[in-house]
């Protein structure tokens, strides 16, 4: 049985460091107690202290902690953050330009905007109609980016639309900076 890596955060140290943090554990004056956090982790205030005291000494002793372990990144493309997510969705041209044509107009109607208005003029525009709704646009509502309607052909913005907006109409204030292909 291999040993844990001591030079990383376990789960439960990381998950109780966060809490802690997002609790206003570390706040002065502090907003949550040791007995809040406990009960909430549902795990006792001892086990809870000395999770803090040993992963506070473990981000001292070796601020590489903090990454994740080689089991708990994913390689699949999801990332393991908001920002990752994001990033992964943004990637792709197509799923861009989805994005600023309904941040432009909410809801749209998918023929509204033809395959074509997606498409440069080097794509195959069947391939590209079979990408979009076999790919792109699962991928985007995957994310919460929008939500599509395969029935009504309808997509609007999905759930998590607010975490990406900010981004798109920063795209949308600077075409003219970013680099060639971006919409």
């Amino acid at each position: 049985m291999d040993e844990p890596d001591q030079s990383l955060l376990t789960t439960n140290e990381r998950e109780t460091l966060r809490l802690a943090l997002e609790r206003g554990y570390f706040a002065v004056p502090r907003e949550t107690t040791l007995v809040d956090l406990s009960n909430e982790l549902n795990r006792s205030d001892v086990q809870v202290s000395e999770e803090i005291r040993q992963g506070i000494a473990t981000v001292l002793q070796r601020p590489s902690a903090l990454e994740l372990p080689p089991e708990d990144i994913r390689t699949d493309g999801g990332g393991t953050s908001r920002l990752d997510r994001i990033f992964d969705v943004l990637k792709h041209p197509y799923r861009r330009r989805i994005l600023m044509l309904v941040s432009e107009h909410n809801p749209r109607d998918e023929d509204e905007f033809s395959v074509g208005e997606l498409a440069t003029e080097d794509d195959d525009l069947e391939l590209l109609t079979t990408e979009l709704y076999h790919v792109h646009l699962p991928k985007l509502a995957d994310a919460g980016y929008i939500e599509w309607d395969e029935d009504t052909h309808t997509i609007r913005r999905g759930p998590n639309f607010d975490e990406i907006a900010p981004l798109l109409r920063l795209m949308d204030d600077h075409q003219d900076e970013l680099p060639e292909g971006w919409p």
